[in-house]
């Protein structure tokens, strides 16, 4: 076991082990940062001062806040012969393999002040799922540097990586907190984000502490700001027959200036004839980019030689190349949450690139062909929906899979709260109930990335997998068919109340999970039921100041205190402080003696 220098420091408290990490101090107070072989840790401005008004005897096992009275400042006055009790500005996260020495500054030291401090060294079951920016993952599978979502005081959500993981042996009692929008199973010692009917903000309370009481309620919701561009650019198709278009262009302009009567089958065989490679299907975009030329223009008002079709298309796309097309982001949006619920994309091998939208009813018919007349692709409309051929469109919708693989495209999810009720209101109009507000589909990633979305937009939700062969309704009308999920939004009941029944205890032997983020929150699913809840977090130092000169003495807050020094081990220890459930594991602020 060897003490670790100044650089192992510096790297580890910049990944997460030391925050705030400070490299070094000012000239003129008491020295903190890095040393050579040391952190000096800092003071915070929170003061408990030791008084005997109440008490004769100081009894370690019955020890009572009213021994102390509470200050806070720039500095704190320690009676003769007294002591206080503080904690420290940094919030440590010690590895498992590292044990932690600390030591009082020499400065106080030298002035009769002895610093003593109290030990430096997870948490969910393994069935829990955590929200990350790539989508729901089980709490046992993220890996490191892995980004999850967190909350902070405001309540806004953000994607926070994370500094550490966790994976404890635990035999006992977990703690179930179970309603119906919650589900948590949890250590009675795991922290978790709850707010009392007499606070005003959300804070951080133990399952043991507020297992069984009334007085609590959880959050569901978030805020999230997102993006919000004006356009969704579609990229170029890449392929080799889209490079010789302008080739091609020329040689269609020819054959229209010397014939009087060339149809568009007539300008398919012609090219094919002159040895050009373009199938009959990718001739209207080749004729769009003609039609933009004056010339071709009138003659085309003058003998109908070019169809009304081609004549709309030309007005979206640049003549001369296929440049990126851009739509603007409120159509996208629209489009693309009727097409995840309602829509397929294909290609076939003569080179047919089709987007369909189906929608057998009429009800829907006219909202859905408002919307697609906005965009700049040629859908028609067809008996069982609707129908446009655009390779650019198809082959880009394709990657988004067809059925139980479909899932919505990162561009989509970390759009604003506004642009995601849009595209919630689409994809409701054709796998929604708009009553009932559920939507259903067969696609498991798309259940979770729904809810994902769900909760960028501002509301909660449950997600419920039917197996195959059980009953379900859609839009009324009762089904039986394969695996299939159903999403219930929550608009109104964000902030789940709870009660004594809400929770219960379940005996457990096995390895309960963890991860450490600086937030300290996690978004947290199990049973398709998600809520906020705490990480692991391993708290800040206690720090007990003892004036043994027969004079008051002051202490600096924000200023240098006492050096930690770090020793990694050899071997990681089997049973770390944390694994004996340590009476002091997890501080959150000054605490007091105990014996437990």
């Amino acid at each position: 076991m060897g003490i670790k220098s100044d650089t192992w420091i510096a790297s580890h408290a910049l990944a997460g082990m030391i925050e705030p990490f400070a490299p070094d101090s000012p000239r003129g107070v008491v020295s903190y940062g890095v040393s050579s072989y040391g952190y000096d840790m800092r003071v915070a401005d929170e003061f408990k001062v030791f008084t005997n008004v109440f008490n004769t005897i100081v009894d370690p096992k019955a020890f009572t806040e009213q021994s102390f009275v509470d200050m806070k400042g720039d500095s704190c006055i320690i009676p003769p012969n007294s002591f206080a009790l503080a904690r420290s500005l940094e919030y440590f996260r010690i590895p498992r393999d590292v044990l932690c020495l600390v030591i009082g500054k020499s400065t106080y030291a030298r002035a009769g002040i002895i610093v003593n401090v109290t030990p430096l060294e997870p948490c969910y079951s393994p069935d829990t799922e955590v929200l990350t920016s790539n989508g729901w993952k089980n709490i046992t599978e993220i890996q490191d540097m892995e980004e999850v979502a967190t909350i902070d005081s405001q309540g806004e959500m953000e994607y926070q990586q994370i500094t550490g993981k966790q994976k404890t042996p635990f035999q006992g009692d977990l703690i179930s907190v179970k309603g119906r929008n919650l589900d948590l199973l949890v250590t009675p010692e795991h922290f978790l984000y709850v707010k009392s009917r007499y606070k005003e903000s959300y804070e951080f309370a133990r399952a043991k502490d507020v297992y069984g009481k009334y007085n609590f309620e959880m959050k569901r919701d978030a805020v999230w700001k997102g993006e919000d561009p004006k356009f969704f650019e579609l990229d170029t198709a890449e392929d080799d027959t889209y490079k010789q278009l302008n080739v091609v262009a020329e040689r269609v302009f020819k054959m229209l200036e010397y014939s009087e009567e060339l149809s568009t089958r007539k300008l398919y065989d012609g090219l094919v004839e002159s040895g050009y490679k373009i199938v009959y299907e990718n001739l209207d975009y080749l004729l769009s980019l003609l039609v933009s030329k004056s010339s071709l223009s009138v003659k085309k008002r003058r003998t109908g030689k070019i169809t009304n079709k081609v004549y709309r298309l030309s007005k979206r796309i640049s003549l001369g190349e296929f440049a990126r097309i851009q739509i603007p982001i409120e159509d996208w949006a629209w489009f693309m949450g009727i097409w995840l619920s309602e829509g397929s994309a294909f290609s076939r091998p003569k080179g047919n690139y089709a987007i369909k939208v189906a929608q057998i009813g009429t009800e829907n018919r006219e909202i859905i062909k408002r919307h697609l007349l906005k965009l700049p692709f040629d859908f028609v409309e067809e008996e069982l929906g609707f129908k446009a051929l655009n390779k650019q469109l198809s082959t880009y919708l394709q990657q988004y899979g067809h059925s139980k693989e479909k899932h919505i495209p990162n561009t989509i999810r970390n759009l604003s709260p506004r642009l995601l009720k849009i595209f919630l209101d689409a994809y409701i109009l054709g796998d929604g109930n708009k009553e009932t507000e559920t939507i259903t589909t067969s696609s498991r990633k798309m259940a979770d990335n729904l809810q994902e979305v769900i909760l960028k937009a501002g509301y909660a939700s449950i997600v419920r997998y039917v197996e195959k062969g059980q009953t379900h309704f859609l839009k009324g009308r009762r089904m039986s068919s394969g695996n299939i999920c159903k999403i219930r939004i929550s608009r109104k009941q964000l902030t789940p109340k709870l009660c004594g029944k809400s929770f219960s205890k379940v005996p457990y032997d096995g390895f309960v999970y963890d991860v450490t983020v600086p937030n300290h929150t996690l978004y947290t699913r199990r049973n398709g039921k998600s809520c906020w809840s705490s990480n692991c977090w391993e708290g800040f130092v206690t720090i007990e100041i003892s004036n043994t000169t027969p004079l008051p003495v002051k202490v600096y807050a924000n200023e240098g205190i006492a050096q930690v020094l770090f020793m990694e081990a050899d071997d990681v220890c089997g049973v770390s402080y944390e694994d004996k459930k340590g009476k002091y594991q997890n501080q959150t602020g000054i605490w007091l003696p105990r014996v437990e």
